[in-house]
Protein backbone atom coordinates (compact mmCIF):
# COMPACT_ATOMS: atom_id res chain seq x y z
CA UNK A 1 0.00 0.00 0.00
CA UNK A 2 2.68 2.22 0.70
CA UNK A 3 3.73 2.17 -2.87
CA UNK A 4 0.67 2.74 -4.54
CA UNK A 5 0.19 6.06 -2.19
CA UNK A 6 3.99 6.80 -2.97
CA UNK A 7 3.02 6.24 -6.82
CA UNK A 8 -0.13 8.90 -6.02
CA UNK A 9 1.70 11.81 -4.49
CA UNK A 10 4.68 11.71 -7.43
CA UNK A 11 1.58 12.49 -9.77
CA UNK A 12 0.51 14.93 -7.34
CA UNK A 13 3.39 17.54 -8.19
CA UNK A 14 1.29 17.58 -11.53
CA UNK A 15 -1.40 19.54 -9.69
CA UNK A 16 0.82 21.65 -7.09
CA UNK A 17 2.27 23.15 -9.78
CA UNK A 18 -0.89 23.69 -11.74
CA UNK A 19 -2.46 25.29 -8.44
CA UNK A 20 0.73 27.49 -7.78
CA UNK A 21 0.29 29.33 -11.53
CA UNK A 22 -3.41 29.63 -11.39
CA UNK A 23 -3.02 31.48 -7.69
CA UNK A 24 0.29 33.91 -9.38
CA UNK A 25 -0.67 37.21 -10.37
CA UNK A 26 2.41 37.18 -12.80
CA UNK A 27 0.92 34.40 -14.96
CA UNK A 28 3.68 36.32 -17.95
CA UNK A 29 6.73 35.77 -16.30
CA UNK A 30 5.85 32.72 -14.98
CA UNK A 31 4.81 31.14 -18.24
CA UNK A 32 8.71 32.24 -19.67
CA UNK A 33 10.05 30.59 -16.59
CA UNK A 34 8.23 27.36 -16.88
CA UNK A 35 9.21 27.34 -20.31
CA UNK A 36 12.88 27.57 -19.90
CA UNK A 37 12.80 25.64 -16.27
CA UNK A 38 10.83 22.65 -18.31
CA UNK A 39 13.28 22.57 -21.44
CA UNK A 40 16.42 22.14 -18.73
CA UNK A 41 14.25 19.55 -16.78
CA UNK A 42 13.67 18.12 -20.29
CA UNK A 43 17.47 17.64 -21.25
CA UNK A 44 18.41 16.32 -18.06
CA UNK A 45 15.38 13.81 -18.33
CA UNK A 46 17.02 12.74 -21.36
CA UNK A 47 20.86 13.20 -20.05
CA UNK A 48 20.60 11.45 -16.86
CA UNK A 49 17.58 8.92 -17.05
CA UNK A 50 16.48 8.21 -20.47
CA UNK A 51 19.45 7.40 -22.61
CA UNK A 52 21.23 5.92 -19.58
CA UNK A 53 18.34 3.39 -19.31
CA UNK A 54 18.24 2.47 -22.75
CA UNK A 55 22.26 2.10 -22.78
CA UNK A 56 22.16 -0.14 -19.86
CA UNK A 57 19.52 -2.55 -21.74
CA UNK A 58 22.20 -3.17 -24.41
CA UNK A 59 19.91 -3.35 -26.84
CA UNK A 60 20.67 -1.57 -30.35
CA UNK A 61 16.82 -2.48 -32.11
CA UNK A 62 15.06 -0.14 -29.13
CA UNK A 63 16.85 2.55 -31.29
CA UNK A 64 14.11 1.77 -33.63
CA UNK A 65 10.84 2.38 -31.05
CA UNK A 66 12.86 6.26 -30.76
CA UNK A 67 12.74 6.87 -34.12
CA UNK A 68 8.27 5.32 -34.05
CA UNK A 69 8.34 7.64 -30.95
CA UNK A 70 9.82 10.45 -32.79
CA UNK A 71 7.08 9.70 -35.58
CA UNK A 72 4.26 9.15 -33.23
CA UNK A 73 4.24 12.79 -32.19
CA UNK A 74 4.77 14.30 -35.89
CA UNK A 75 2.02 12.23 -36.82
CA UNK A 76 0.01 13.28 -33.77
CA UNK A 77 0.99 16.61 -34.37
CA UNK A 78 -0.80 16.94 -37.97
CA UNK A 79 -4.28 16.79 -36.04
CA UNK A 80 -3.64 19.41 -33.24
CA UNK A 81 -4.08 23.07 -33.94
CA UNK A 82 -1.01 24.30 -34.04
CA UNK A 83 -0.76 28.04 -35.17
CA UNK A 84 2.43 29.99 -36.78
CA UNK A 85 2.86 33.25 -34.49
CA UNK A 86 5.45 35.73 -34.41
CA UNK A 87 6.42 37.54 -30.74
CA UNK A 88 5.17 40.63 -30.58
CA UNK A 89 4.66 43.16 -27.14
CA UNK A 90 1.93 41.10 -24.86
CA UNK A 91 2.17 38.47 -27.59
CA UNK A 92 1.38 35.87 -25.00
CA UNK A 93 -2.14 37.20 -24.06
CA UNK A 94 -2.74 36.65 -28.21
CA UNK A 95 -5.25 34.01 -29.20
CA UNK A 96 -2.53 33.22 -31.69
CA UNK A 97 0.03 32.38 -29.11
CA UNK A 98 -2.36 31.03 -27.20
CA UNK A 99 -3.32 27.94 -29.47
CA UNK A 100 0.20 27.35 -29.69
CA UNK A 101 0.94 26.80 -26.12
CA UNK A 102 -2.34 24.51 -26.55
CA UNK A 103 -0.05 22.57 -28.59
CA UNK A 104 2.89 22.34 -26.72
CA UNK A 105 1.01 21.17 -23.60
CA UNK A 106 -1.22 18.30 -25.38
CA UNK A 107 2.02 16.74 -26.97
CA UNK A 108 3.96 17.14 -23.71
CA UNK A 109 1.26 15.69 -21.55
CA UNK A 110 1.27 12.58 -24.06
CA UNK A 111 4.92 11.96 -23.82
CA UNK A 112 5.13 12.49 -19.68
CA UNK A 113 1.79 9.97 -19.66
CA UNK A 114 4.00 7.11 -20.92
CA UNK A 115 7.70 8.29 -18.73
CA UNK A 116 5.24 8.89 -15.68
CA UNK A 117 3.32 5.43 -16.33
CA UNK A 118 7.38 3.45 -16.39
CA UNK A 119 8.21 5.98 -13.56
CA UNK A 120 5.00 4.40 -11.56
CA UNK A 121 6.17 1.06 -11.87
CA UNK A 122 9.78 1.79 -10.73
CA UNK A 123 8.89 4.01 -7.85
CA UNK A 124 6.44 0.62 -6.66
CA UNK A 125 9.25 -2.16 -7.21
CA UNK A 126 11.68 0.22 -4.96
CA UNK A 127 9.07 1.09 -2.16
CA UNK A 128 8.35 -2.81 -2.06
CA UNK A 129 11.93 -3.60 -1.31
CA UNK A 130 12.78 -0.49 0.45
CA UNK A 131 10.55 2.02 1.96
CA UNK A 132 13.36 4.98 2.39
CA UNK A 133 14.42 4.89 -0.86
CA UNK A 134 10.29 4.70 -2.13
CA UNK A 135 10.26 7.87 -0.43
CA UNK A 136 13.38 9.39 -1.79
CA UNK A 137 12.71 8.62 -5.13
CA UNK A 138 9.09 9.96 -4.58
CA UNK A 139 10.81 13.39 -3.67
CA UNK A 140 12.87 13.25 -6.70
CA UNK A 141 9.80 12.35 -8.91
CA UNK A 142 8.01 15.45 -7.14
CA UNK A 143 10.34 17.92 -8.08
CA UNK A 144 11.34 17.05 -11.35
CA UNK A 145 7.06 17.06 -12.29
CA UNK A 146 6.60 20.17 -10.54
CA UNK A 147 7.87 22.34 -13.16
CA UNK A 148 5.91 20.97 -15.93
CA UNK A 149 3.56 21.59 -13.85
CA UNK A 150 3.47 25.23 -14.25
CA UNK A 151 3.79 24.69 -18.05
CA UNK A 152 1.03 22.37 -18.68
CA UNK A 153 -1.22 25.24 -16.23
CA UNK A 154 -0.72 27.85 -18.96
CA UNK A 155 -2.91 26.17 -21.77
CA UNK A 156 -5.84 26.79 -22.51
CA UNK A 157 -8.69 24.99 -19.65
CA UNK A 158 -10.32 22.88 -22.42
CA UNK A 159 -12.57 19.28 -21.16
CA UNK A 160 -10.10 17.55 -23.45
CA UNK A 161 -7.15 19.22 -21.85
CA UNK A 162 -8.51 18.88 -18.46
CA UNK A 163 -9.41 14.87 -19.15
CA UNK A 164 -5.64 14.75 -20.31
CA UNK A 165 -4.51 15.96 -16.68
CA UNK A 166 -6.32 13.93 -14.53
CA UNK A 167 -4.88 11.33 -16.87
CA UNK A 168 -1.36 12.50 -16.36
CA UNK A 169 -1.63 13.22 -12.54
CA UNK A 170 -2.39 9.54 -12.10
CA UNK A 171 -0.19 8.03 -14.20
CA UNK A 172 2.41 7.27 -11.74
CA UNK A 173 -0.33 5.44 -9.74
CA UNK A 174 -1.50 3.59 -12.79
CA UNK A 175 1.83 2.42 -13.22
CA UNK A 176 2.55 1.15 -9.67
CA UNK A 177 -1.03 -0.75 -9.90
CA UNK A 178 0.19 -2.44 -12.92
CA UNK A 179 2.71 -3.96 -11.34
CA UNK A 180 0.79 -4.51 -8.01
CA UNK A 181 -1.73 -6.53 -10.32
CA UNK A 182 0.27 -8.03 -13.06
CA UNK A 183 3.96 -8.39 -11.43
CA UNK A 184 6.70 -7.00 -13.23
CA UNK A 185 6.65 -6.52 -17.05
CA UNK A 186 9.70 -8.00 -19.19
CA UNK A 187 12.74 -5.47 -19.50
CA UNK A 188 12.05 -5.45 -23.24
CA UNK A 189 8.57 -4.13 -23.03
CA UNK A 190 9.77 -1.55 -20.31
CA UNK A 191 12.64 -0.91 -22.85
CA UNK A 192 10.18 -0.33 -25.63
CA UNK A 193 8.13 1.86 -23.48
CA UNK A 194 11.49 4.23 -22.31
CA UNK A 195 12.85 4.48 -26.35
CA UNK A 196 9.51 5.14 -27.80
CA UNK A 197 9.01 8.22 -24.98
CA UNK A 198 12.57 9.51 -25.54
CA UNK A 199 11.63 9.87 -29.36
CA UNK A 200 8.67 11.86 -28.14
CA UNK A 201 10.35 13.94 -25.29
CA UNK A 202 13.32 14.95 -28.36
CA UNK A 203 10.60 15.96 -30.52
CA UNK A 204 9.05 18.69 -27.82
CA UNK A 205 12.47 19.79 -26.25
CA UNK A 206 13.73 20.74 -29.88
CA UNK A 207 10.80 21.05 -31.92
CA UNK A 208 8.34 23.02 -29.57
CA UNK A 209 10.29 24.12 -25.85
CA UNK A 210 13.62 25.09 -27.57
CA UNK A 211 11.69 27.69 -29.85
CA UNK A 212 9.73 29.33 -27.06
CA UNK A 213 12.76 29.74 -24.93
CA UNK A 214 14.65 31.12 -27.89
CA UNK A 215 12.39 34.43 -28.42
CA UNK A 216 12.22 34.91 -25.10
CA UNK A 217 15.99 34.91 -25.19
CA UNK A 218 16.48 38.16 -23.73
CA UNK A 219 14.29 38.10 -21.58
CA UNK A 220 15.43 38.02 -17.58
CA UNK A 221 12.44 35.72 -16.69
CA UNK A 222 14.18 33.14 -19.06
CA UNK A 223 17.27 33.31 -17.54
CA UNK A 224 15.97 32.99 -14.05
CA UNK A 225 14.01 29.91 -15.25
CA UNK A 226 17.12 27.98 -16.92
CA UNK A 227 18.86 28.84 -13.44
CA UNK A 228 15.94 27.27 -11.54
CA UNK A 229 15.83 24.38 -13.84
CA UNK A 230 19.56 23.57 -13.44
CA UNK A 231 19.07 23.84 -9.37
CA UNK A 232 16.08 21.73 -9.78
CA UNK A 233 18.36 18.81 -11.64
CA UNK A 234 21.08 19.09 -8.80
CA UNK A 235 18.90 18.72 -6.25
CA UNK A 236 17.09 15.68 -7.56
CA UNK A 237 20.67 14.19 -8.39
CA UNK A 238 21.76 14.58 -4.89
CA UNK A 239 18.52 13.20 -3.85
Amino acid sequence: MNGLILTLVSGLFFLIGIIIYKIVKHKKELTIISMSCAMIIIIGLIVTDLIPHLIEMNNFLLVIFVVIGLLFILFIDKFIPHHHHDHHENDEHTKSHQHHLEHIGIITILALLLHNFVEGMALYSVTMENLKSGILMCIGIGLHNLPFGFQIATYDEKTSNKALIVLLVFSGLLGGLTIYLFGDISHLVEGIIIAITLGMIIHILFFELCKEVWDNINKKETIYGIIIGILLLLVINLI
